[in-house]
């Protein structure tokens, strides 16, 4: 087991860790509101499942767990760590194409022009594009390419373990 740790690795830890927390506390947050929207339907007497809303909030609680858990995983050097990271970027990824599908605000700028969005339903688009795309995408492109290239080089060996 090899237990020596590049600053690159540590700071892909530490950013792990960021985004682990980050996506728990948004799956808790999604879970919430799709238990809300559960009380207020069997309120008015419709019970029904939001299953898209529901499987969206533990696809994004499942994913910042891996990601924490891969995280404290790469401060610790353990064998396991870059696996485990290369599931999390899959994860943020796939996590990044479910949103898009979950959100019917998307749905609608495909259907009409960008100039019938209202103001503040292009600033909710862009906030929540930066939240679920902007950020996690990239982030889980670079980890890929950064664990990839290190495991040619005999650093972090993903096979190890």
């Amino acid at each position: 087991m090899q237990r020596h740790r590049t600053a690159g690795m540590t700071a892909l830890a530490v950013l792990n860790i960021v985004f682990g927390i980050v996506g728990i506390l948004a799956g808790l947050f999604n879970l919430l509101g799709a238990g809300v929207l559960m009380f207020e339907l069997l309120r008015l007497g419709a019970f029904d499942v939001p299953i898209a809303r529901v499987t969206f909030a533990l696809l994004l609680l499942a994913t910042g767990i891996v990601g924490l858990i891969a995280g404290l995983g790469m401060l610790a050097p353990r064998p396991w760590a870059p696996r485990l990271s290369l599931v999390y970027a899959g994860l943020l990824i796939a996590a990044a194409v479910f949103s898009y599908l979950n959100v019917p605000i998307i749905a609608t700028i495909g259907t009409y022009d960008i100039g019938a969005v209202s103001a503040e339903g292009l600033a909710r688009l862009i906030i929540f594009s930066v939240i679920y795309v902007v950020f996690p995408v990239p982030y889980a492109i670079v980890l890929c390419v950064y664990l990839l290239l290190h495991r040619t080089k005999g650093v972090g060996r993903i096979g190890e373990g």
